[in-house]
């Protein structure tokens, strides 16, 4: 086994496990009944079990789109794409694929998505502190 099969043995299993945990994750979301709402002794027990759902759904929401990326990710890797660049079709650094292991794109084409310059750096924020006259104009 080359050390390229080695680290696409070791991807499929860390991928193959990280999909296990949140299949676990998905089952341990209650679900919540709306009709239940309305019948609690005060309008802050409702309140509180419309925030409680509101987050429960939100949780899984996250959950379900984050198992979405890892079987996208097993799916490039079957397919002999796992590394490769959606976008510049170049090869994503190893570095890169071990941070964040579904990766799709390399860091330059990440940051131009992300609207980030990569040629510049940010300004910095600029403050005043609280009672100083402004600057002049």
């Amino acid at each position: 086994m080359t050390t390229t099969d080695a680290f696409y043995h070791a991807i499929a299993q860390r991928l193959t496990e990280r999909r296990r945990q949140l299949e676990a994750e998905l089952e341990h979301f209650e679900t919540w009944n709306m009709a239940r709402l309305g019948y609690g002794h005060a309008l802050v027990d409702d309140a509180g079990a419309a925030f409680d759902q509101a987050t429960q759904l939100a949780l899984r929401r996250h959950t379900e789109r984050l198992l979405a990326q890892v079987d996208e990710a097993l799916a490039r890797l079957e397919a002999g794409t796992y590394g490769i660049c959606e976008q510049c079709g170049q090869t994503i650094a190893v570095e890169r694929l071990e941070a964040v292991i579904d990766a799709r794109l390399c860091v330059r084409c990440q940051r131009q998505q992300d609207g980030a310059a990569t040629d510049r750096p940010r300004p910095l924020p600029t403050f005043r502190r609280t009672g100083a006259a402004p600057a002049p104009a």
